[in-house]
């Protein structure tokens, strides 16, 4: 007997990983608490399992482990749909400074993090994400961004590493005339003060992974700080690699991005790499021998006119590529997989690169493996934390053994997720979140967007 019992179903187990998981037909999941006790065919498992507290027939339905995201900015959407003047953003450099720093960042309260994170948290998981890796960013809401965040985190009931974005940035002036230790060393803190709360293998959901915005809004002496403080508590780190055109890093500093952050003495296998897109030769094999984990962020790099990572030869040095979306466009990760898996053909004019195994690998055991918890969520086995969904295919074809790599890649929709349980509880029951309004929620992120968008004199 068990609390929880999922049978008949189309288990994809991801265990070790993709490519050679154990598919099993006819399968069943069982659950004590927040752990999975058992994984296996129906039939073997019915007269241990079948009495259990709750029992859920999948029949129909594939079971499968959460899916993982591993950048994102979940205070982001309330600047979607800004009625702004887009002829002012010409650059990517337009983009960041007016509509990531001047429009958002800079204007955002601790209230409405707490808004936009549980309007955020409940779309991801409604799509069937139940793990994200959370950048947040306002400077002039320091100290408590990242409480208010944990706050709707823990009411929504998503699994998330946070950390806020430290940089040398001033608020309201032209980062590249003014940089102040003084303003990183805020950051700074407020990740400390996070970590006495949410440190590593704390037993909740929330962990804490300090932010690092970039390497050309930081100097060494605070990139050196941070991998102190990461190494004095084995807490990770997560910044922004090579979103911008490198001249700029060599104008400035006569070296790439990577080479600048290994020189520093920040690279190493806990760091998350968002972005990482103009990489040459040398900054590639700088990210694969430090082992750094990438976070590939496609649609956001498209949105800035950006170029396209390289993730073919990332994959083929055996380096962890994960996928991120910043909180930009919808909040489906079905949209962000398959772009993913797209673009890369596209760009490559080669069809066969990005496998549809290696894609879903990304959002399970890479994107688990990425976040240092590959012994605790990414796959369904014994032992493992129970984040789990049930995807009801809406699909013209069969969803079976031999063709659920393609669904994924072909005919996925989050709107498909039918069932999500993290950590043991069911949060989306029926394709509807189970313990949280999802009406109000909607309505009060739209009203603070709408105090957002007033800040920056636009009234709607």
């Amino acid at each position: 007997m068990a609390d929880l019992f999922i049978k008949n179903g189309l288990v994809l187990t991801m265990e070790p990983d993709t490519f050679s998981g154990l598919v099993i037909e006819n399968g069943a999941v069982a659950v004590t608490g927040n752990i999975i006790v058992a994984v296996g065919k129906t039939s073997d498992l019915e007269a241990e399992y079948g009495n259990s507290k709750r029992v859920i027939d999948a029949s129909g339905k594939i079971i499968m482990p959460g899916l993982i995201m591993t950048h994102s900015h979940m205070a982001y959407p309330l600047g979607h749909n800004m009625p702004v003047d887009f002829t002012q953003l010409k650059s990517f450099w337009d983009m960041l400074m007016k509509m990531g720093w001047e429009w958002l960042e800079d204007v955002t309260t601790c209230d409405d993090i707490y808004a936009a994170t549980m309007y955020s948290a409940m779309k991801m998981l409604k799509s069937g994400n139940t793990t994200v890796c959370e950048t947040v960013e306002a400077p002039n809401a320091l100290p408590g961004p990242l409480m208010a965040s944990a706050r709707a985190i823990e009411e929504i009931g998503i699994r998330a590493q946070v950390g806020y974005e430290i940089t040398e940035r001033v608020p309201g002036e032209d980062i590249l005339k003014t940089q102040s230790l003084e303003w990183a060393d805020k950051g700074i803190q407020e990740n400390i003060d996070f970590l006495t709360k949410y440190p590593k293998n704390n037993g909740s959901r929330i962990e804490a992974r300090p932010a690092i915005h970039a390497a050309y809004t930081v100097s060494e002496e605070t990139l050196k700080k941070v991998r102190t403080l990461a190494d004095a508590l084995d807490c990770g780190i997560q910044i922004h690699v090579s979103e911008i055109p490198r001249a700029f890093l060599v104008e400035k500093y006569g070296k790439s991005a990577p080479k600048y952050l290994e020189d520093a003495g920040l690279l190493g296998p806990d760091v998350i790499a968002g972005h990482s897109i103009d990489l040459d030769d040398e900054d590639l094999e700088i990210l694969r021998r430090n082992d750094v984990k990438v976070s590939y962020t496609p649609m956001t790099d498209s949105l800035g006119g950006n170029l396209v990572a390289r993730i073919p030869e990332m994959l083929e040095k055996n380096m962890n590529v994960t996928i991120g979306h910043d909180c930009f466009f919808t909040l489906d990760i079905s949209e962000y997989m398959r772009y993913t898996y797209l673009v890369q053909k596209n760009h490559h004019h080669n069809p066969l690169v990005v496998s549809p195994f290696q894609m879903l690998d990304m959002v399970t055991m890479q994107g688990a493996r990425a976040l240092g918890v590959e012994d605790q969520i990414g796959s369904l086995k014994v032992g493992k934390k129970a984040d789990v969904i049930l995807i009801e295919p809406d699909s013209p074809s069969p969803t079976t053994v031999a063709t659920y790599l393609s669904y994924f890649t072909m005919t996925f929709q989050g709107k498909h997720v039918h069932t999500v349980i993290v950590d043991g509880n069911i949060v989306v029951e029926e394709y509807k979140m189970k313990n949280v309004n999802e009406a109000l929620i909607r309505k009060n992120c739209v009203e603070h967007a709408r105090q957002l968008w007033k800040r920056n004199g636009i009234e709607v």
